[in-house]
């Protein structure tokens, strides 16, 4: 006779992910599952017949979603995850910002170059040259996590048009919806645009309507890297997407809302933006996430005017090399000042990542030409382009989401400098969510189920969900990663729980990887 393996998290106190107001109680794992959450008082006299985990004076609540990360590639070199689990976050949606490892459209070293800002694992070989086959590489590889997935708008572009800044015809407008109708067809739950970065910036309001239709078609998510993050053009930037969904369109998700002042005081005005969003939330299904972090991770080109970077990297080196002094000009009228700006990836260069640009006081910009160059383009930057007063009005929002825009790393990568957002954007969300005084009930929420049904996933502390669980310390829980040292596991995280099994146990990773693929439909 089969026995059914069962824990319970006993007497913690429970904050369900539903927004309420948290209860003690005990949250009971049977398998993989949920098998029931019983408050204190209604516990069975005789106790329970499984293995018992204290959970005195820690809060029990579901995994957190992470809804807008970057670990299309890296989850698959680093299955472990640690970046992730140690911070509480039981499932990511990858494929963001328009960009997805497929399709290649027959040209992968092509499709490599247009993503390369997301790809921090260069060694890693891809086997795959369609969405269906990136998503059957996710599915065979056990991970710490859950993972889900969006098609990238850019890449499906590429596919269909290659790098192309023109208006696309009919024929690779149909050949764009093709793609993305593979994609759904192997289970993403929605599709991302980048509309900063190349191909997809040159996106028009006929396509991205195209685009829209056939996310709505399957009741996805079009989840949105805006045109342009300067507060004085948000509005702008916004309305572009809110006119593409028409009357009948997708949710909308906002990806990583906040304003880029770069000094000029413009980011007085942030609230004005969340005012006109409240306005269009009243006929239209939108939210936004937001990491609490002032400096952004991007790449270099994206400091450059539009029509430049569009282009693509390429013709940005070649700008580079007949032109330097004007590119250096570029990047010098960005509005940040060399302290602003930290190198995060050039390969070719490594003694240059993890350096800001005061060292070269004297030509700062000619520098950054120089990388350019010499990295074919390819450089990553993050840049101290926010204000903390915005952070402050997004944590104030309540359908605004935490997410990452991180990745899946170990502390053993070194490829790139990591961004501390990839180590604790969620742990650092919550201890700011609670300092500001957001009842746990709800900052729970922020972190879980909001979040989760923006991409129409299952979760809350909910009997025939899945066993995604994690305890914390409600006082201590809290990010230490910083730049110069971000590869620190959050504080005050007791266990981790990944659909059933134990990644996180007394505070340490057990090696369990119990994470899988979910896709559209699956729950």
């Amino acid at each position: 006779m089969s026995t059914i393996s069962r824990t319970v998290l006993r007497g913690g106190l429970v904050a369900d992910g539903l927004g309420g107001e948290p209860f003690l109680g005990d949250v009971i794992i049977a398998e993989q599952t949920i098998a029931a959450v019983v408050r204190a008082e209604e516990r069975p006299g005789g106790g329970y017949d499984a293995e018992i985990i204290d959970c005195t004076g820690r809060i029990v609540a579901p995994g957190f979603v992470d809804i807008h990360c970057h670990s299309d590639l890296s989850l698959l070199e680093y299955p472990e995850n640690e970046s992730r689990i140690t911070q509480g976050i039981t499932t990511e949606v990858v494929g963001n910002c328009g960009m997805t490892p497929a399709p290649d459209g027959h040209d992968a070293a092509g499709l490599a170059r247009v993503i390369s800002t997301i790809d921090v694992t260069p060694d890693l070989e891809w086997t795959w040259t369609d969405v269906a086959g990136w998503m059957r590489a996710l599915d065979d590889c056990p991970t710490t996590t859950n993972v889900a997935a969006h098609i990238g708008h850019g890449s499906a572009r590429f596919a269909a048009a290659g790098t192309r800044t023109e208006r696309l015809d009919d024929d690779q407008l149909a050949r764009l919806e093709r793609e993305m109708e593979d994609a759904f067809a192997a289970g993403v739950v929605g599709a991302s645009v980048g509309l900063m970065y190349a191909p997809g910036e040159s996106a028009d309001a006929r396509e991205l309507a195209r685009v829209a239709r056939v996310v709505a078609a399957h009741d996805g998510v079009l989840s949105a890297h805006l045109r342009d993050y300067r507060t004085s053009a948000l509005r702008a930037s916004i309305d572009e997407l809110a006119d593409a969904l028409g009357d009948e369109g997708p949710r909308l998700q906002i990806s990583h809302l906040r304003g880029l002042s770069s000094g000029s005081g413009e980011g007085d005005r942030f609230a004005d933006v969340l005012a006109h969003l409240e306005a269009l939330r009243t006929s239209k299904d939108i939210a936004a996430d937001a990491y609490p972090y002032v400096h952004g991770h991007t790449t270099l080109i994206q400091l450059l005017s539009p029509e430049l970077r569009a282009a693509g990297p390429d013709a940005v080196v070649a700008a580079c090399l007949t032109d330097p002094t004007a590119v250096a000009g570029l990047l010098g009228s960005a509005g940040y000042s060399p302290d602003q700006i930290i190198v995060m990836k050039a390969a070719r260069t490594p003694d240059a990542v993890g350096r800001d640009l005061t060292a070269d006081a004297g030509a700062p910009w000619m520098r950054l030409v120089d990388l350019l160059v010499a990295n074919g383009g390819l450089v990553d930057v993050a840049v101290e382009s926010g204000r903390w007063s915005d952070v402050e009005l997004t944590l104030a929002t309540p359908w605004i989401s935490i997410a990452s825009d991180g990745t899946a790393l170990n502390r053993s990568h070194s490829a790139s400098a990591a961004h501390p957002r990839s180590w604790g954007a969620f742990s650092s969300g919550y201890r700011r969510l609670r300092g500001h005084g957001t009842p746990l009930g709800e900052t729970v929420r922020r972190l879980t189920t909001a979040p989760a049904a923006r991409v129409g996933l299952a979760s809350g502390l909910v009997p025939g969900h899945r066993a995604d669980v994690i305890v914390l310390d409600d006082r201590t829980f809290d990010s230490p990663a910083t730049f110069s040292r971000p590869a620190q596991p959050s504080v005050g995280l007791d266990h981790v729980y990944v659909n059933g099994s134990a990644v996180i146990a007394s505070g340490r990773p057990t090696a369990a990887r119990p994470g899988r693929l979910i896709r559209k439909g699956q729950q």
